[in-house]
């Protein structure tokens, strides 16, 4: 959703996140972006399907990788509900991201680089840090025996997993983070009404009113570029280019969450 550049004040006791560099908008939210590399023989085999599945699960869902990766790591398989401007950001990312089942390809070698790189980020690429709130400690360990088995060895599946449908959080939550810290409502309007501006300055609403990309209406599905909650969340955490919506590096994950919440009660009939 797009915001001014100017930001509310931050509320006392309320920690926000300090993001550094630009990072490409597609790739917001990616699991994991030039990280994994070597033989499958470096992560502890277990029990074959049963010790994969569950990193197959976060790949496909809550991580994301396959956003740009693909689905299961095939590149040429993105998932079906991206938008059209997610699809097209993911095409032009560079470096592109890897080929994850070209083992030959990939530059880190063991397993305690590829869990620094998906927590902590890798430079000059779309890889950005991952809180802990994005994906547990435990949850990025359990991505490496999945990832360890799509090089080259594992078959495509017959049908397409379910899209993740986990990025919703508290609602009333968001509501309040949409009126005040997230300073959505400078924009967008109170409770997505545009023609309902909280107190500003006459400057501030010059500038609102001379956008050369008007906010967007959250309230008419129709209009908005964001078809999914997958695209709404890269927005608020990444910002969208062309507009005047900044990267919310005030807000944690946990804060997105929730204003995708919210922001689905706008959308419902009669709200």
């Amino acid at each position: 959703m797009p915001t001014s550049s100017h930001q509310p004040p931050i509320r006392r006791g309320r920690p926000g996140i300090a993001l550094t560099g630009t990072v490409c908008l597609a790739a917001s939210l990616i699991a994991a972006s030039l990280l994994w590399a070597g033989s499958p023989s470096q992560t502890k085999p277990g029990n074959g399907t049963a010790d994969t599945e569950q990193g197959r699960a976060i790949f496909n869902g809550k991580g994301l990788c396959s956003t740009c990766h693909g689905i299961d790591g095939y590149r040429d398989r993105l998932p079906p509900q991206l938008s059209k401007n997610i699809r097209e950001n993911i095409e032009h990312l560079s470096p592109a991201p890897p080929d994850l089942r070209q083992a030959a390809t990939l530059s880190l070698s063991t397993d305690k680089q590829r869990v620094e790189a998906i927590r902590h980020g890798h430079l000059r690429t779309a890889m950005y840090p991952l809180s802990k709130d994005a994906l547990s400690d435990e949850e990025i360990l359990a991505l490496l025996p999945y990832l360890a088995s799509i090089r080259g060895t594992m078959p495509p599946p017959a049908a397409l997993p379910r899209p993740d449908t986990s990025l919703r959080g508290d609602a009333k939550s968001g509501r309040q983070l949409y009126h005040e810290l997230g300073g959505c409502a400078i924009c967008h309007g109170i409770e997505g009404h545009l023609n309902r501006r909280p107190p500003m300055s006459a400057d501030l609403i010059k500038r609102l009113d001379a956008l050369p990309a008007p906010p967007a209406n959250l309230r008419d599905p129709a209009t908005l570029k964001s078809q999914n909650d997958e695209d709404r969340y890269r927005s608020i955490k990444r910002g969208h280019p062309g507009t005047a919506m900044y990267p919310k590096t005030l807000l944690r994950d946990e804060d997105i969450r929730d204003l995708v919440a919210y922001l689905a009660t706008l959308r419902e009939p009669g709200h």
